[in-house]
């Protein structure tokens, strides 16, 4: 394994345990590598991430799996060298197992007092606004961005943190769904997709992280209207759907040119 994972900015979290750092940071890293070589991944706009104070990332969300999450969340610390803490799904913390995973690879539940905190400690937060209905959108609605939540808008003011607003494209192809089984979360805390393929198709993926958004100008109790935060969250869609469009017509696929 690269010595190099072994100087990446949070070795600090393991309190000098490097096997652990070893299993939850090395191997994790070395596969995202390689799948990043896999799909020929190409990013742009890095600079437009602060290098330091806190910062809130919110790409569109897509690809079943989740691999998504898994390459920015890499492509951030290995080029941009902060260590994301990623908002995932409450199931991935529904026990204790799951939650000690979860937390010693930087996820943390959709909770926003934990989410304040560490923005308040100058951290940055990856986030997916469309959370599952983005990420299990049946393939009949690729590149359609599901509504955000404005949640991230009201953690963005109150922390004084800059909105990266990021596009993900490739993930759409990378697997093909065909819905969800919404019964499945009675039982289980979570729906279930169904995929058609399981390993990703070989799609060439391109990251773009654009301009930042400051909120600086808006008061507190801005951060508490809904029909405000509501606007903001859908300014932002809008914005990254825009771009994505742009992406797409760059890549001659005109179909997906819908404002979902």
């Amino acid at each position: 394994m690269s010595s190099k994972y072994f100087q990446s900015p949070d070795l600090d979290e393991f309190n000098g345990r490097p096997l652990d750092y070893f299993i939850f940071r090395g191997i994790p890293h070395f596969v995202l590598d390689a799948m990043r070589a896999y799909v020929r991944l190409e990013t742009v706009g890095l600079e437009n991430i602060p290098r330091k104070g806190p910062v809130i990332v919110t790409p569109n969300h897509s690809g079943v799996l989740g691999w998504d999450a898994l390459i920015v969340q890499n492509e951030i610390l290995k080029f941009a060298r902060r260590m994301p803490r990623t908002m995932s799904h409450n199931f991935w913390h529904s026990n204790d197992t799951f939650s000690q995973i979860s937390n010693r690879l930087a996820y943390i539940p959709q909770d926003f007092k934990k989410a304040i905190r560490i923005l308040r400690r100058n951290n940055l937060l990856l986030l997916f606004p469309e959370a599952e209905a983005g990420n299990f959108k049946p393939s009949t609605q690729m590149y359609q961005l599901q509504g955000f939540n404005p949640g991230f808008v009201s953690l963005a003011m109150m922390a004084d943190a800059p909105i990266i607003p990021t596009c993900v494209i490739g993930a759409e192809e990378a697997h093909l769904n065909l819905g969800t089984l919404d019964w499945t979360e009675k039982f289980i805390g979570a729906k279930i997709p169904l995929p058609l393929n399981l390993i990703p198709l070989p799609v060439k993926w391109k990251l773009v992280f654009m301009k930042p958004i400051y909120l600086g100008k808006y008061s507190r109790r801005d951060s508490k209207n809904i029909r405000f935060l509501i606007e903001v969250a859908e300014n932002v869609r809008m914005h990254i759907q825009k771009r994505i469009n742009k992406e797409l017509v760059d890549r001659g696929v005109l179909k997906f040119l819908l404002d979902g």
